[in-house]
């Protein structure tokens, strides 16, 4: 785990060269912020910013206020935690504060166009109960499923797993579900950012 900038905690990472990302928010002030943000980075390449998600071209990812239900990974700029879980149930790749400085916002969005997953430190402290009792033992999770547990920190889905290993879709579904259940997560990005903190995942 890696912390790039003040309060953002995000997957160790290898960006593709110069992304592409396209913003999408209904807020005429957002959009304009963040043109301004990621248009001074000459790292990400931005190709459009919209009110409306419907006309967004093909990026490497979105960054907006809502999933536009595109392929892209998505990026969600949210105000509270509400907001970010329903972001991440949703199909969010990742949730910061509608407050994260430039200096966090375009690493999370080179984070999420690699196939990582972004969690601001605000929300993860509530997300995923830090502070509470802690996780117990690598041994936790059987050695198939840490398996799994690695393939879902590659941002993998259910079928690609069961290619990876040889086994069936059920299977691997079978595994997933043990996965959240044992580590208390009710999704896959929650148990892979747990996991990394509780010494289950070696990123």
């Amino acid at each position: 785990m890696d912390k790039a900038a003040p309060g953002l905690t995000f997957l160790h990472l290898d960006a593709p060269l110069r992304p592409s990302a396209v913003v999408v928010a209904r807020d005429p002030l957002v959009r304009s912020g963040l043109v301004a943000v990621l248009g001074a980075y000459p790292g990400l390449v931005l190709r459009e910013a919209l009110a409306d998600p419907g006309t967004a071209a093909p990026a490497d990812v979105v960054i907006g206020d809502a999933p536009d239900g595109s392929s892209a990974p998505f990026l969600a700029l949210v105000s509270t935690v509400q907001e970010a879980r329903q972001a991440l149930r949703s199909g969010a790749r990742g949730a910061l504060s509608r407050s994260a400085p430039g200096s966090s916002i375009v690493p999370a969005a080179l984070a999420v166009a690699a196939g990582h997953w972004v969690l601001d430190e605000t929300f993860a402290a509530v997300l995923l109960h830090v502070g509470d009792s802690p996780s117990g033992p690598p041994s936790l999770l059987s050695p198939r499923e840490q398996e799994v547990l690695a393939l879902l920190s590659e941002g993998l889905s259910n079928r690609d797993v069961a290619t990876r290993l040889g086994i069936s879709r059920h299977t691997a579904k079978f595994h997933v579900n043990a996965i959240l259940d044992k580590l208390g997560a009710t999704t896959r990005t929650e148990a892979v950012v747990l996991a990394a903190r509780s010494g289950l995942l070696t990123l």
